[in-house]
Order: C-alpha cells, then structure tokens, then sequence
C-alpha cells in the first residue's frame, strides 16, 4: 500500500472519529421532539440564545425552551440532535444551530405557513 493511500485512509478515520456525533445524526436522524411545535435548546448565560427567545416572543411565536445544563431530558435529547453549541432551535422536526436569523426565519415562516393550510384544511 503506498503511504499515500494510508495517510488518505488514517486521515479520512480521524475526521469520522472527530465528527462521529454529526454522522450518526446523519445516518440515523432523530426523532421529533418538537411534535410539529418549536422547542429551544439553550442555557441561561447565552447572549445568542437571549436573541432567539426575543426573535420568537417578537414574532408572538410560543414554544418550550429546555436548559440543557439544569434539565436531563433537554440534555438527552441535545445529544441525541448532535448539538455542539447553543442555541439549538427544533422547528417541528427541523433543527437550526446557532443564532442564524435568516435561517431561523426562513425555518419559522414555513412552519407558519404550514400551520396556516393545516388550519385552513380543517
């Protein structure tokens, strides 16, 4: 074997090792804790989760916000929604990561446009 198909193959062993959380995410997507409603992963000391509670309290948005450092069930299933950072926004089963507005916007308008036709169809 040439040495550099072994550094390509121990290279390529270490990353997977370093990102095992994402690509189990990946291959194995988690379940919707959400059940089609917001929930906010976050802590009390994050300045960007600060921003996503008044983004959604703006937007007259109500969700459930778990602390992931104080509630074992918000901690469970952060890591089981391969979180590294806070905050981490679960939109009826999509997950947005970190303080990213336009995303988060993007996220929530299709959730309420969602909601509208489900309404509507009723």
């Amino acid at each position: 074997m040439s040495s550099r198909l072994k550094f390509f193959i121990i290279g390529a062993g270490i990353l997977l090792a370093m990102e095992w959380r994402a690509w189990l995410y990946y291959l194995a997507p988690p379940p919707d804790y959400s059940h089609g409603k917001i929930v906010l992963y976050a802590t009390d000391w994050c300045p960007y989760c600060e921003k996503t509670r008044a983004l959604l309290q703006q937007r007259h948005i109500t969700y459930q916000e778990l602390n992931i450092e104080t509630s074992a069930e918000g901690s469970a299933q952060y890591q089981r929604l391969a979180g590294k950072g806070v905050p981490v926004l679960l939109i009826a089963g999509e997950v947005v990561r970190g303080y990213n507005e336009k995303r988060i916007v993007e996220a929530l308008d299709q959730w309420q446009a969602r909601q509208a036709l489900t309404i509507k169809g009723k």
